[in-house]
């Protein structure tokens, strides 16, 4: 990890890495736990996989995929915030996995071409300008193994639902509305068939998230 270095991106950080699980813990009404299983629950990647989490915050899903990958399989996570790496860090000791954590950009991913079985991400997307978007699923096709996956989770907003569901849509209020989200996801998917992606496939994770998987072909 690169200590003292925090990388230029137009992609928005988060500055608070020590309030973050907290943070999170409020905002999903103490289901975080429950979330991040059913994030993993939809992933495409299976035990011997190379996955790379970009934008891994503080590491809860690439613990996750570790857990899933084995002694065999291989995580790393990348962020731009180092204080969100040094906690993703902590947390890998603490559970004594061996999964590497870094200091990297989404745009600018330090690996070579073909890397990766699987490249992931959650609650990321919508951090990043349409612009950079395209930047960084190039570069996540550029990592992919042929016939890898991309998969991402976002929010996504539903209107439907009643009105205890629409009051329990915390993270969309505080994300911007249901219109800001609407269709989120969605709308990624001609983004990756831009990028040469096929297969696409989206769905649900839950009231407040939805997916997209797609293969480099």
């Amino acid at each position: 990890m690169h200590k003292h270095q925090i990388p230029e991106t137009t992609g928005r950080t988060i500055p608070w890495a020590g309030l973050y699980d907290r943070i999170v813990r409020i905002v999903s009404l103490g289901k975080a736990d429950r979330l991040r299983a059913e994030i993993a629950n939809k992933a495409p990647y299976k035990p011997g996989d190379t996955v790379l989490d970009v934008g891994c915050g503080t590491g809860d899903q690439a613990l996750i995929a570790k857990q899933t990958v084995g002694a065999s399989g291989h995580v790393v996570g990348i962020d731009a915030s180092p204080k969100m790496i040094q906690v993703a860090l902590d947390k890998a000791a603490q559970m004594n996995l061996d999964i590497s954590f870094q200091v990297d950009l989404i745009e600018q991913i330090p690996f070579g071409d073909e890397y990766f079985d699987v490249v992931m991400n959650s609650l990321v997307m919508h951090h990043l300008p349409d612009e950079l978007k395209i930047r960084a699923i190039d570069e996540i096709h550029r990592v992919l193994k042929p016939g890898g996956k991309v998969y991402f989770v976002d929010m996504e907003s539903l209107a439907e639902g009643s009105f205890k569901e629409r009051f329990q849509d915390l993270m969309i209020h505080l994300h911007g509305g249901r219109e800001a989200l609407k269709d989120n996801v969605q709308q990624l998917a001609p983004l990756l068939q831009q990028g040469s992606f096929t297969d696409i496939s989206t769905g649900r994770v839950n009231r407040q998230l939805a997916y997209i998987i797609a293969e480099k072909g």
